[in-house]
């Protein structure tokens, strides 16, 4: 007897139903011509989210405290010839002066203590602070023009990276030529102002302790700290108000008077912003700096005491001279790294305050498109007549964002 057959079964008196089947397989998706391969359906939608394009050193919208950070320190590595290149060059050119300058001081410290009756006293006393007074003097002057040097080309190296450029040391020179004495003059004003009120505190403070006695020494002490209180507080607030002077004067080519205004005019409301992101810097670079510092200056002082045979004047101007020498050429090369991050993270701050202010974010984008098309486009660091740009402003939000 047969059990089973091939009929599927039925109720008794139905109709028989039709096997379960599987459900039909829907085809890939298809991307629209052109669109690039793999891409999410969601992309290609009209008004989707997509985000900010990054044609180069920094993504173009308002910057965040990392992207400050990060980019100041990319800046090293991005192009390294022109920016890391220069700044060691620059730096070594005025080591090389300033321990020129020493060396010829201490040629003649050694020749007048040796022909003096009282080496110990009157010569090396005379000595060292002529030898003092003409290096400071030097290093003063020297490091304003070094400084202006520096702050020229990488302030263009940090705006032409934003818009992917990668310019070679006689294209940035090209475009920073005709602003460097204006940069000199900037950081020789900062310098003399900064001297003159030392200068003029120390003064009060020196009258007032030679002259009255007891009280007079209590009182130039009191006014010496709370003086030198005040003058850190505002050098603080007029060097925050006026720290982006530097990258108008390159970016904009203003005048001296134009870019003292626009400094003070982009930082309004994002004072402490400003202030937070450069003191955070100095704090991060000063820090490295010691770090490096610090073990090279242990070994040069224990290699200073094991090599002195002697107390006499020619010996310790000789082991003066050499310690100077080898701090010397640490400090250019750790100095000139640290300029690039300082000046490098500046510069940034300038460009994230007139994306936040002026819309430059979409001047950029223009010109970035503009200039993949082949089209001549002006530059667009350059400020329309009546100091606006033609974005509109964006929404600031948080001042840390």
């Amino acid at each position: 007897m047969r059990v089973s057959d091939d009929r599927p079964w039925q109720s008794p008196g139905g109709e028989a139903s039709p096997p379960p089947q599987a459900p039909p397989f829907a085809p890939p998706f298809a991307p629209p011509p052109g669109a690039p391969p793999f891409a999410p359906p969601f992309a290609q939608q009209p008004g989707a989210w997509a985000p900010p394009p990054k044609p180069g050193l920094i993504p173009l919208r308002p910057l965040g405290l990392g992207d400050i950070l990060g980019a100041s320190f990319k800046v090293l590595r991005r192009n390294p010839r022109p920016v890391v290149g220069v700044s060691l060059l620059i730096k070594a050119i005025v080591a090389i002066i300033t321990i020129s300058v020493m060396g010829l001081i201490t040629v003649y410290g050694l020749a007048h203590a040796f022909d003096s009756s009282d080496p110990t006293l009157q010569g090396l006393n005379f000595g060292s602070l002529l030898q003092s007074l003409a290096t400071s003097l030097v290093t003063f002057v020297l490091g304003l023009v070094a400084d202006a040097l520096l702050q020229g080309i990488i302030t263009l190296e940090v705006a032409r990276g934003t818009v992917g450029e990668k310019l070679p040391l006689a294209a940035l020179w090209r475009r920073a030529r005709g602003r460097i004495w204006a940069l000199v003059g900037w950081s020789a004003a900062i310098g003399a102002v900064s001297l003159l009120a030392i200068i003029l505190l120390a003064f009060v403070v020196g009258i007032l302790i030679a002259t009255a006695g007891i009280a007079g020494i209590i009182i130039g002490i009191l006014i010496g700290f709370f003086g030198a209180f005040v003058f850190i507080a505002i050098g603080a607030w007029l060097g925050t108000k006026l720290s982006l002077v530097p990258s108008a004067l390159v970016l904009e080519r203003a005048k001296l008077g134009a870019a003292i205004r626009r400094s003070w005019s982009l930082t309004r409301r994002f004072f402490w912003r400003t202030l937070g992101i450069e003191l955070l810097v100095a704090v991060i670079v000063g820090t490295a700096a010691s770090i490096v510092l610090f073990p090279v200056g242990l070994i040069i002082g224990f290699a200073t005491l094991a090599t002195q045979t002697s107390v006499d004047t020619a010996t310790s101007t000789q082991n003066t001279f050499v310690t100077f020498v080898i701090s010397t050429v640490v400090s250019a090369i750790i100095g000139a790294i640290t300029a690039i991050v300082s000046t490098s993270a500046t510069a940034l701050i300038y460009i994230d305050l007139r994306i936040r202010k002026e819309g430059l974010d979409l001047d950029l984008m223009r010109f970035v498109e503009a200039r993949e098309s082949g089209a001549d486009v002006p530059d667009p660091y350059l400020v329309r007549s009546g100091g606006e740009a033609s974005a509109a402003p964006q929404d600031l939000g948080s001042p840390w964002s």
